[in-house]
């Protein structure tokens, strides 16, 4: 049995393959293990059988989908027995973009949308969210294509949280069966236009469908934005105001 003082300088590898070293040991069941990487986090107080088994978590580990990382820093993963609200939402975040799984659930996001590098990252996410969630009945949703509609990238410039009512509005459609936008059918006299279930008439050709079909749209969106007008920030308000519904985005 080896003495307690020689544990120290013992290297190793983590289940992630991350190499590590003992840096200080009290007793068998209290030593401080270092991470040899470039962030070198000091993981102190573990159990030396731990060590041997390759049981400790380096934060800095990509441990969500091979991309996404804890980091080290006040926000926590789990409050009283369960996720915290900004964590799932990080999580869903890195899932839909990066797991293979999820490629038929979401495939306008998989490998065709990202998520920055800062991101990447919970802790960065986390004070973000955090800066910018606000009280509202329900989910609030991580939206990336209200501000910028063409954006594929996760990332704090782009993004908002929206109550999940609104995202809603939002959500991508494919094309029907019939290759027309979602909400324009074809009809003896042109294309019909619907939105939510309610009939709007019919255009005689499809461009005049889909302007009528976007007007509509974009008159409900301001409609329920003013609803939330009194508990959303400006720049979400705003956002909402100001959003044009065009053949590429017409859902």
């Amino acid at each position: 049995m080896i003495r307690t003082e020689e544990y120290i300088g013992l290297e190793g590898f983590n289940n992630f393959g991350t190499p590590m070293k003992i840096i200080a040991a009290r007793k068998k069941s209290d030593i401080d293990v270092q991470f040899l990487d470039e962030h070198g986090y000091i993981w102190r107080h573990n159990m030396y059988r731990n060590f041997i088994k390759g049981e400790i978590k380096n934060p800095y580990d990509k441990s969500i989908c091979g991309i996404g990382y804890l980091g080290d820093g006040d926000y926590v993963c789990w409050k009283n027995g369960k996720h915290t609200e900004e964590y799932v939402v990080w999580k869903n975040m890195i899932v839909r973009c990066y797991y293979e799984k999820e490629k038929e659930l979401h495939p306008t996001y998989f490998e065709a949308c990202s998520v920055c590098n800062e991101w990447l990252c919970f802790q960065n996410f986390a004070k973000w969210y955090n800066k910018n969630k606000y009280s509202v009945r329900g989910r609030l949703h991580l939206d990336k294509d209200i501000l910028y509609p063409e954006c594929k990238e996760y990332n704090p410039d782009s993004c908002l949280l929206v109550p999940q009512r609104i995202n809603m509005l939002f959500v991508a459609h494919s094309p029907n069966r019939y290759g027309l936008p979602e909400g324009i059918s074809k009809t003896a006299t042109g294309y019909g236009v619907s939105y939510q279930g309610k009939s709007y008439g019919v255009g005689k050709n499809l461009f005049e469908a889909c302007e009528k079909y976007k007007k509509i749209k974009e008159k409900v969106i301001k409609e329920i934005a003013n609803e939330y007008k009194e508990i959303m920030p400006d720049i979400v308000y705003d956002a909402l105001l100001s959003y044009k519904v065009t053949i590429n985005n017409v859902a």
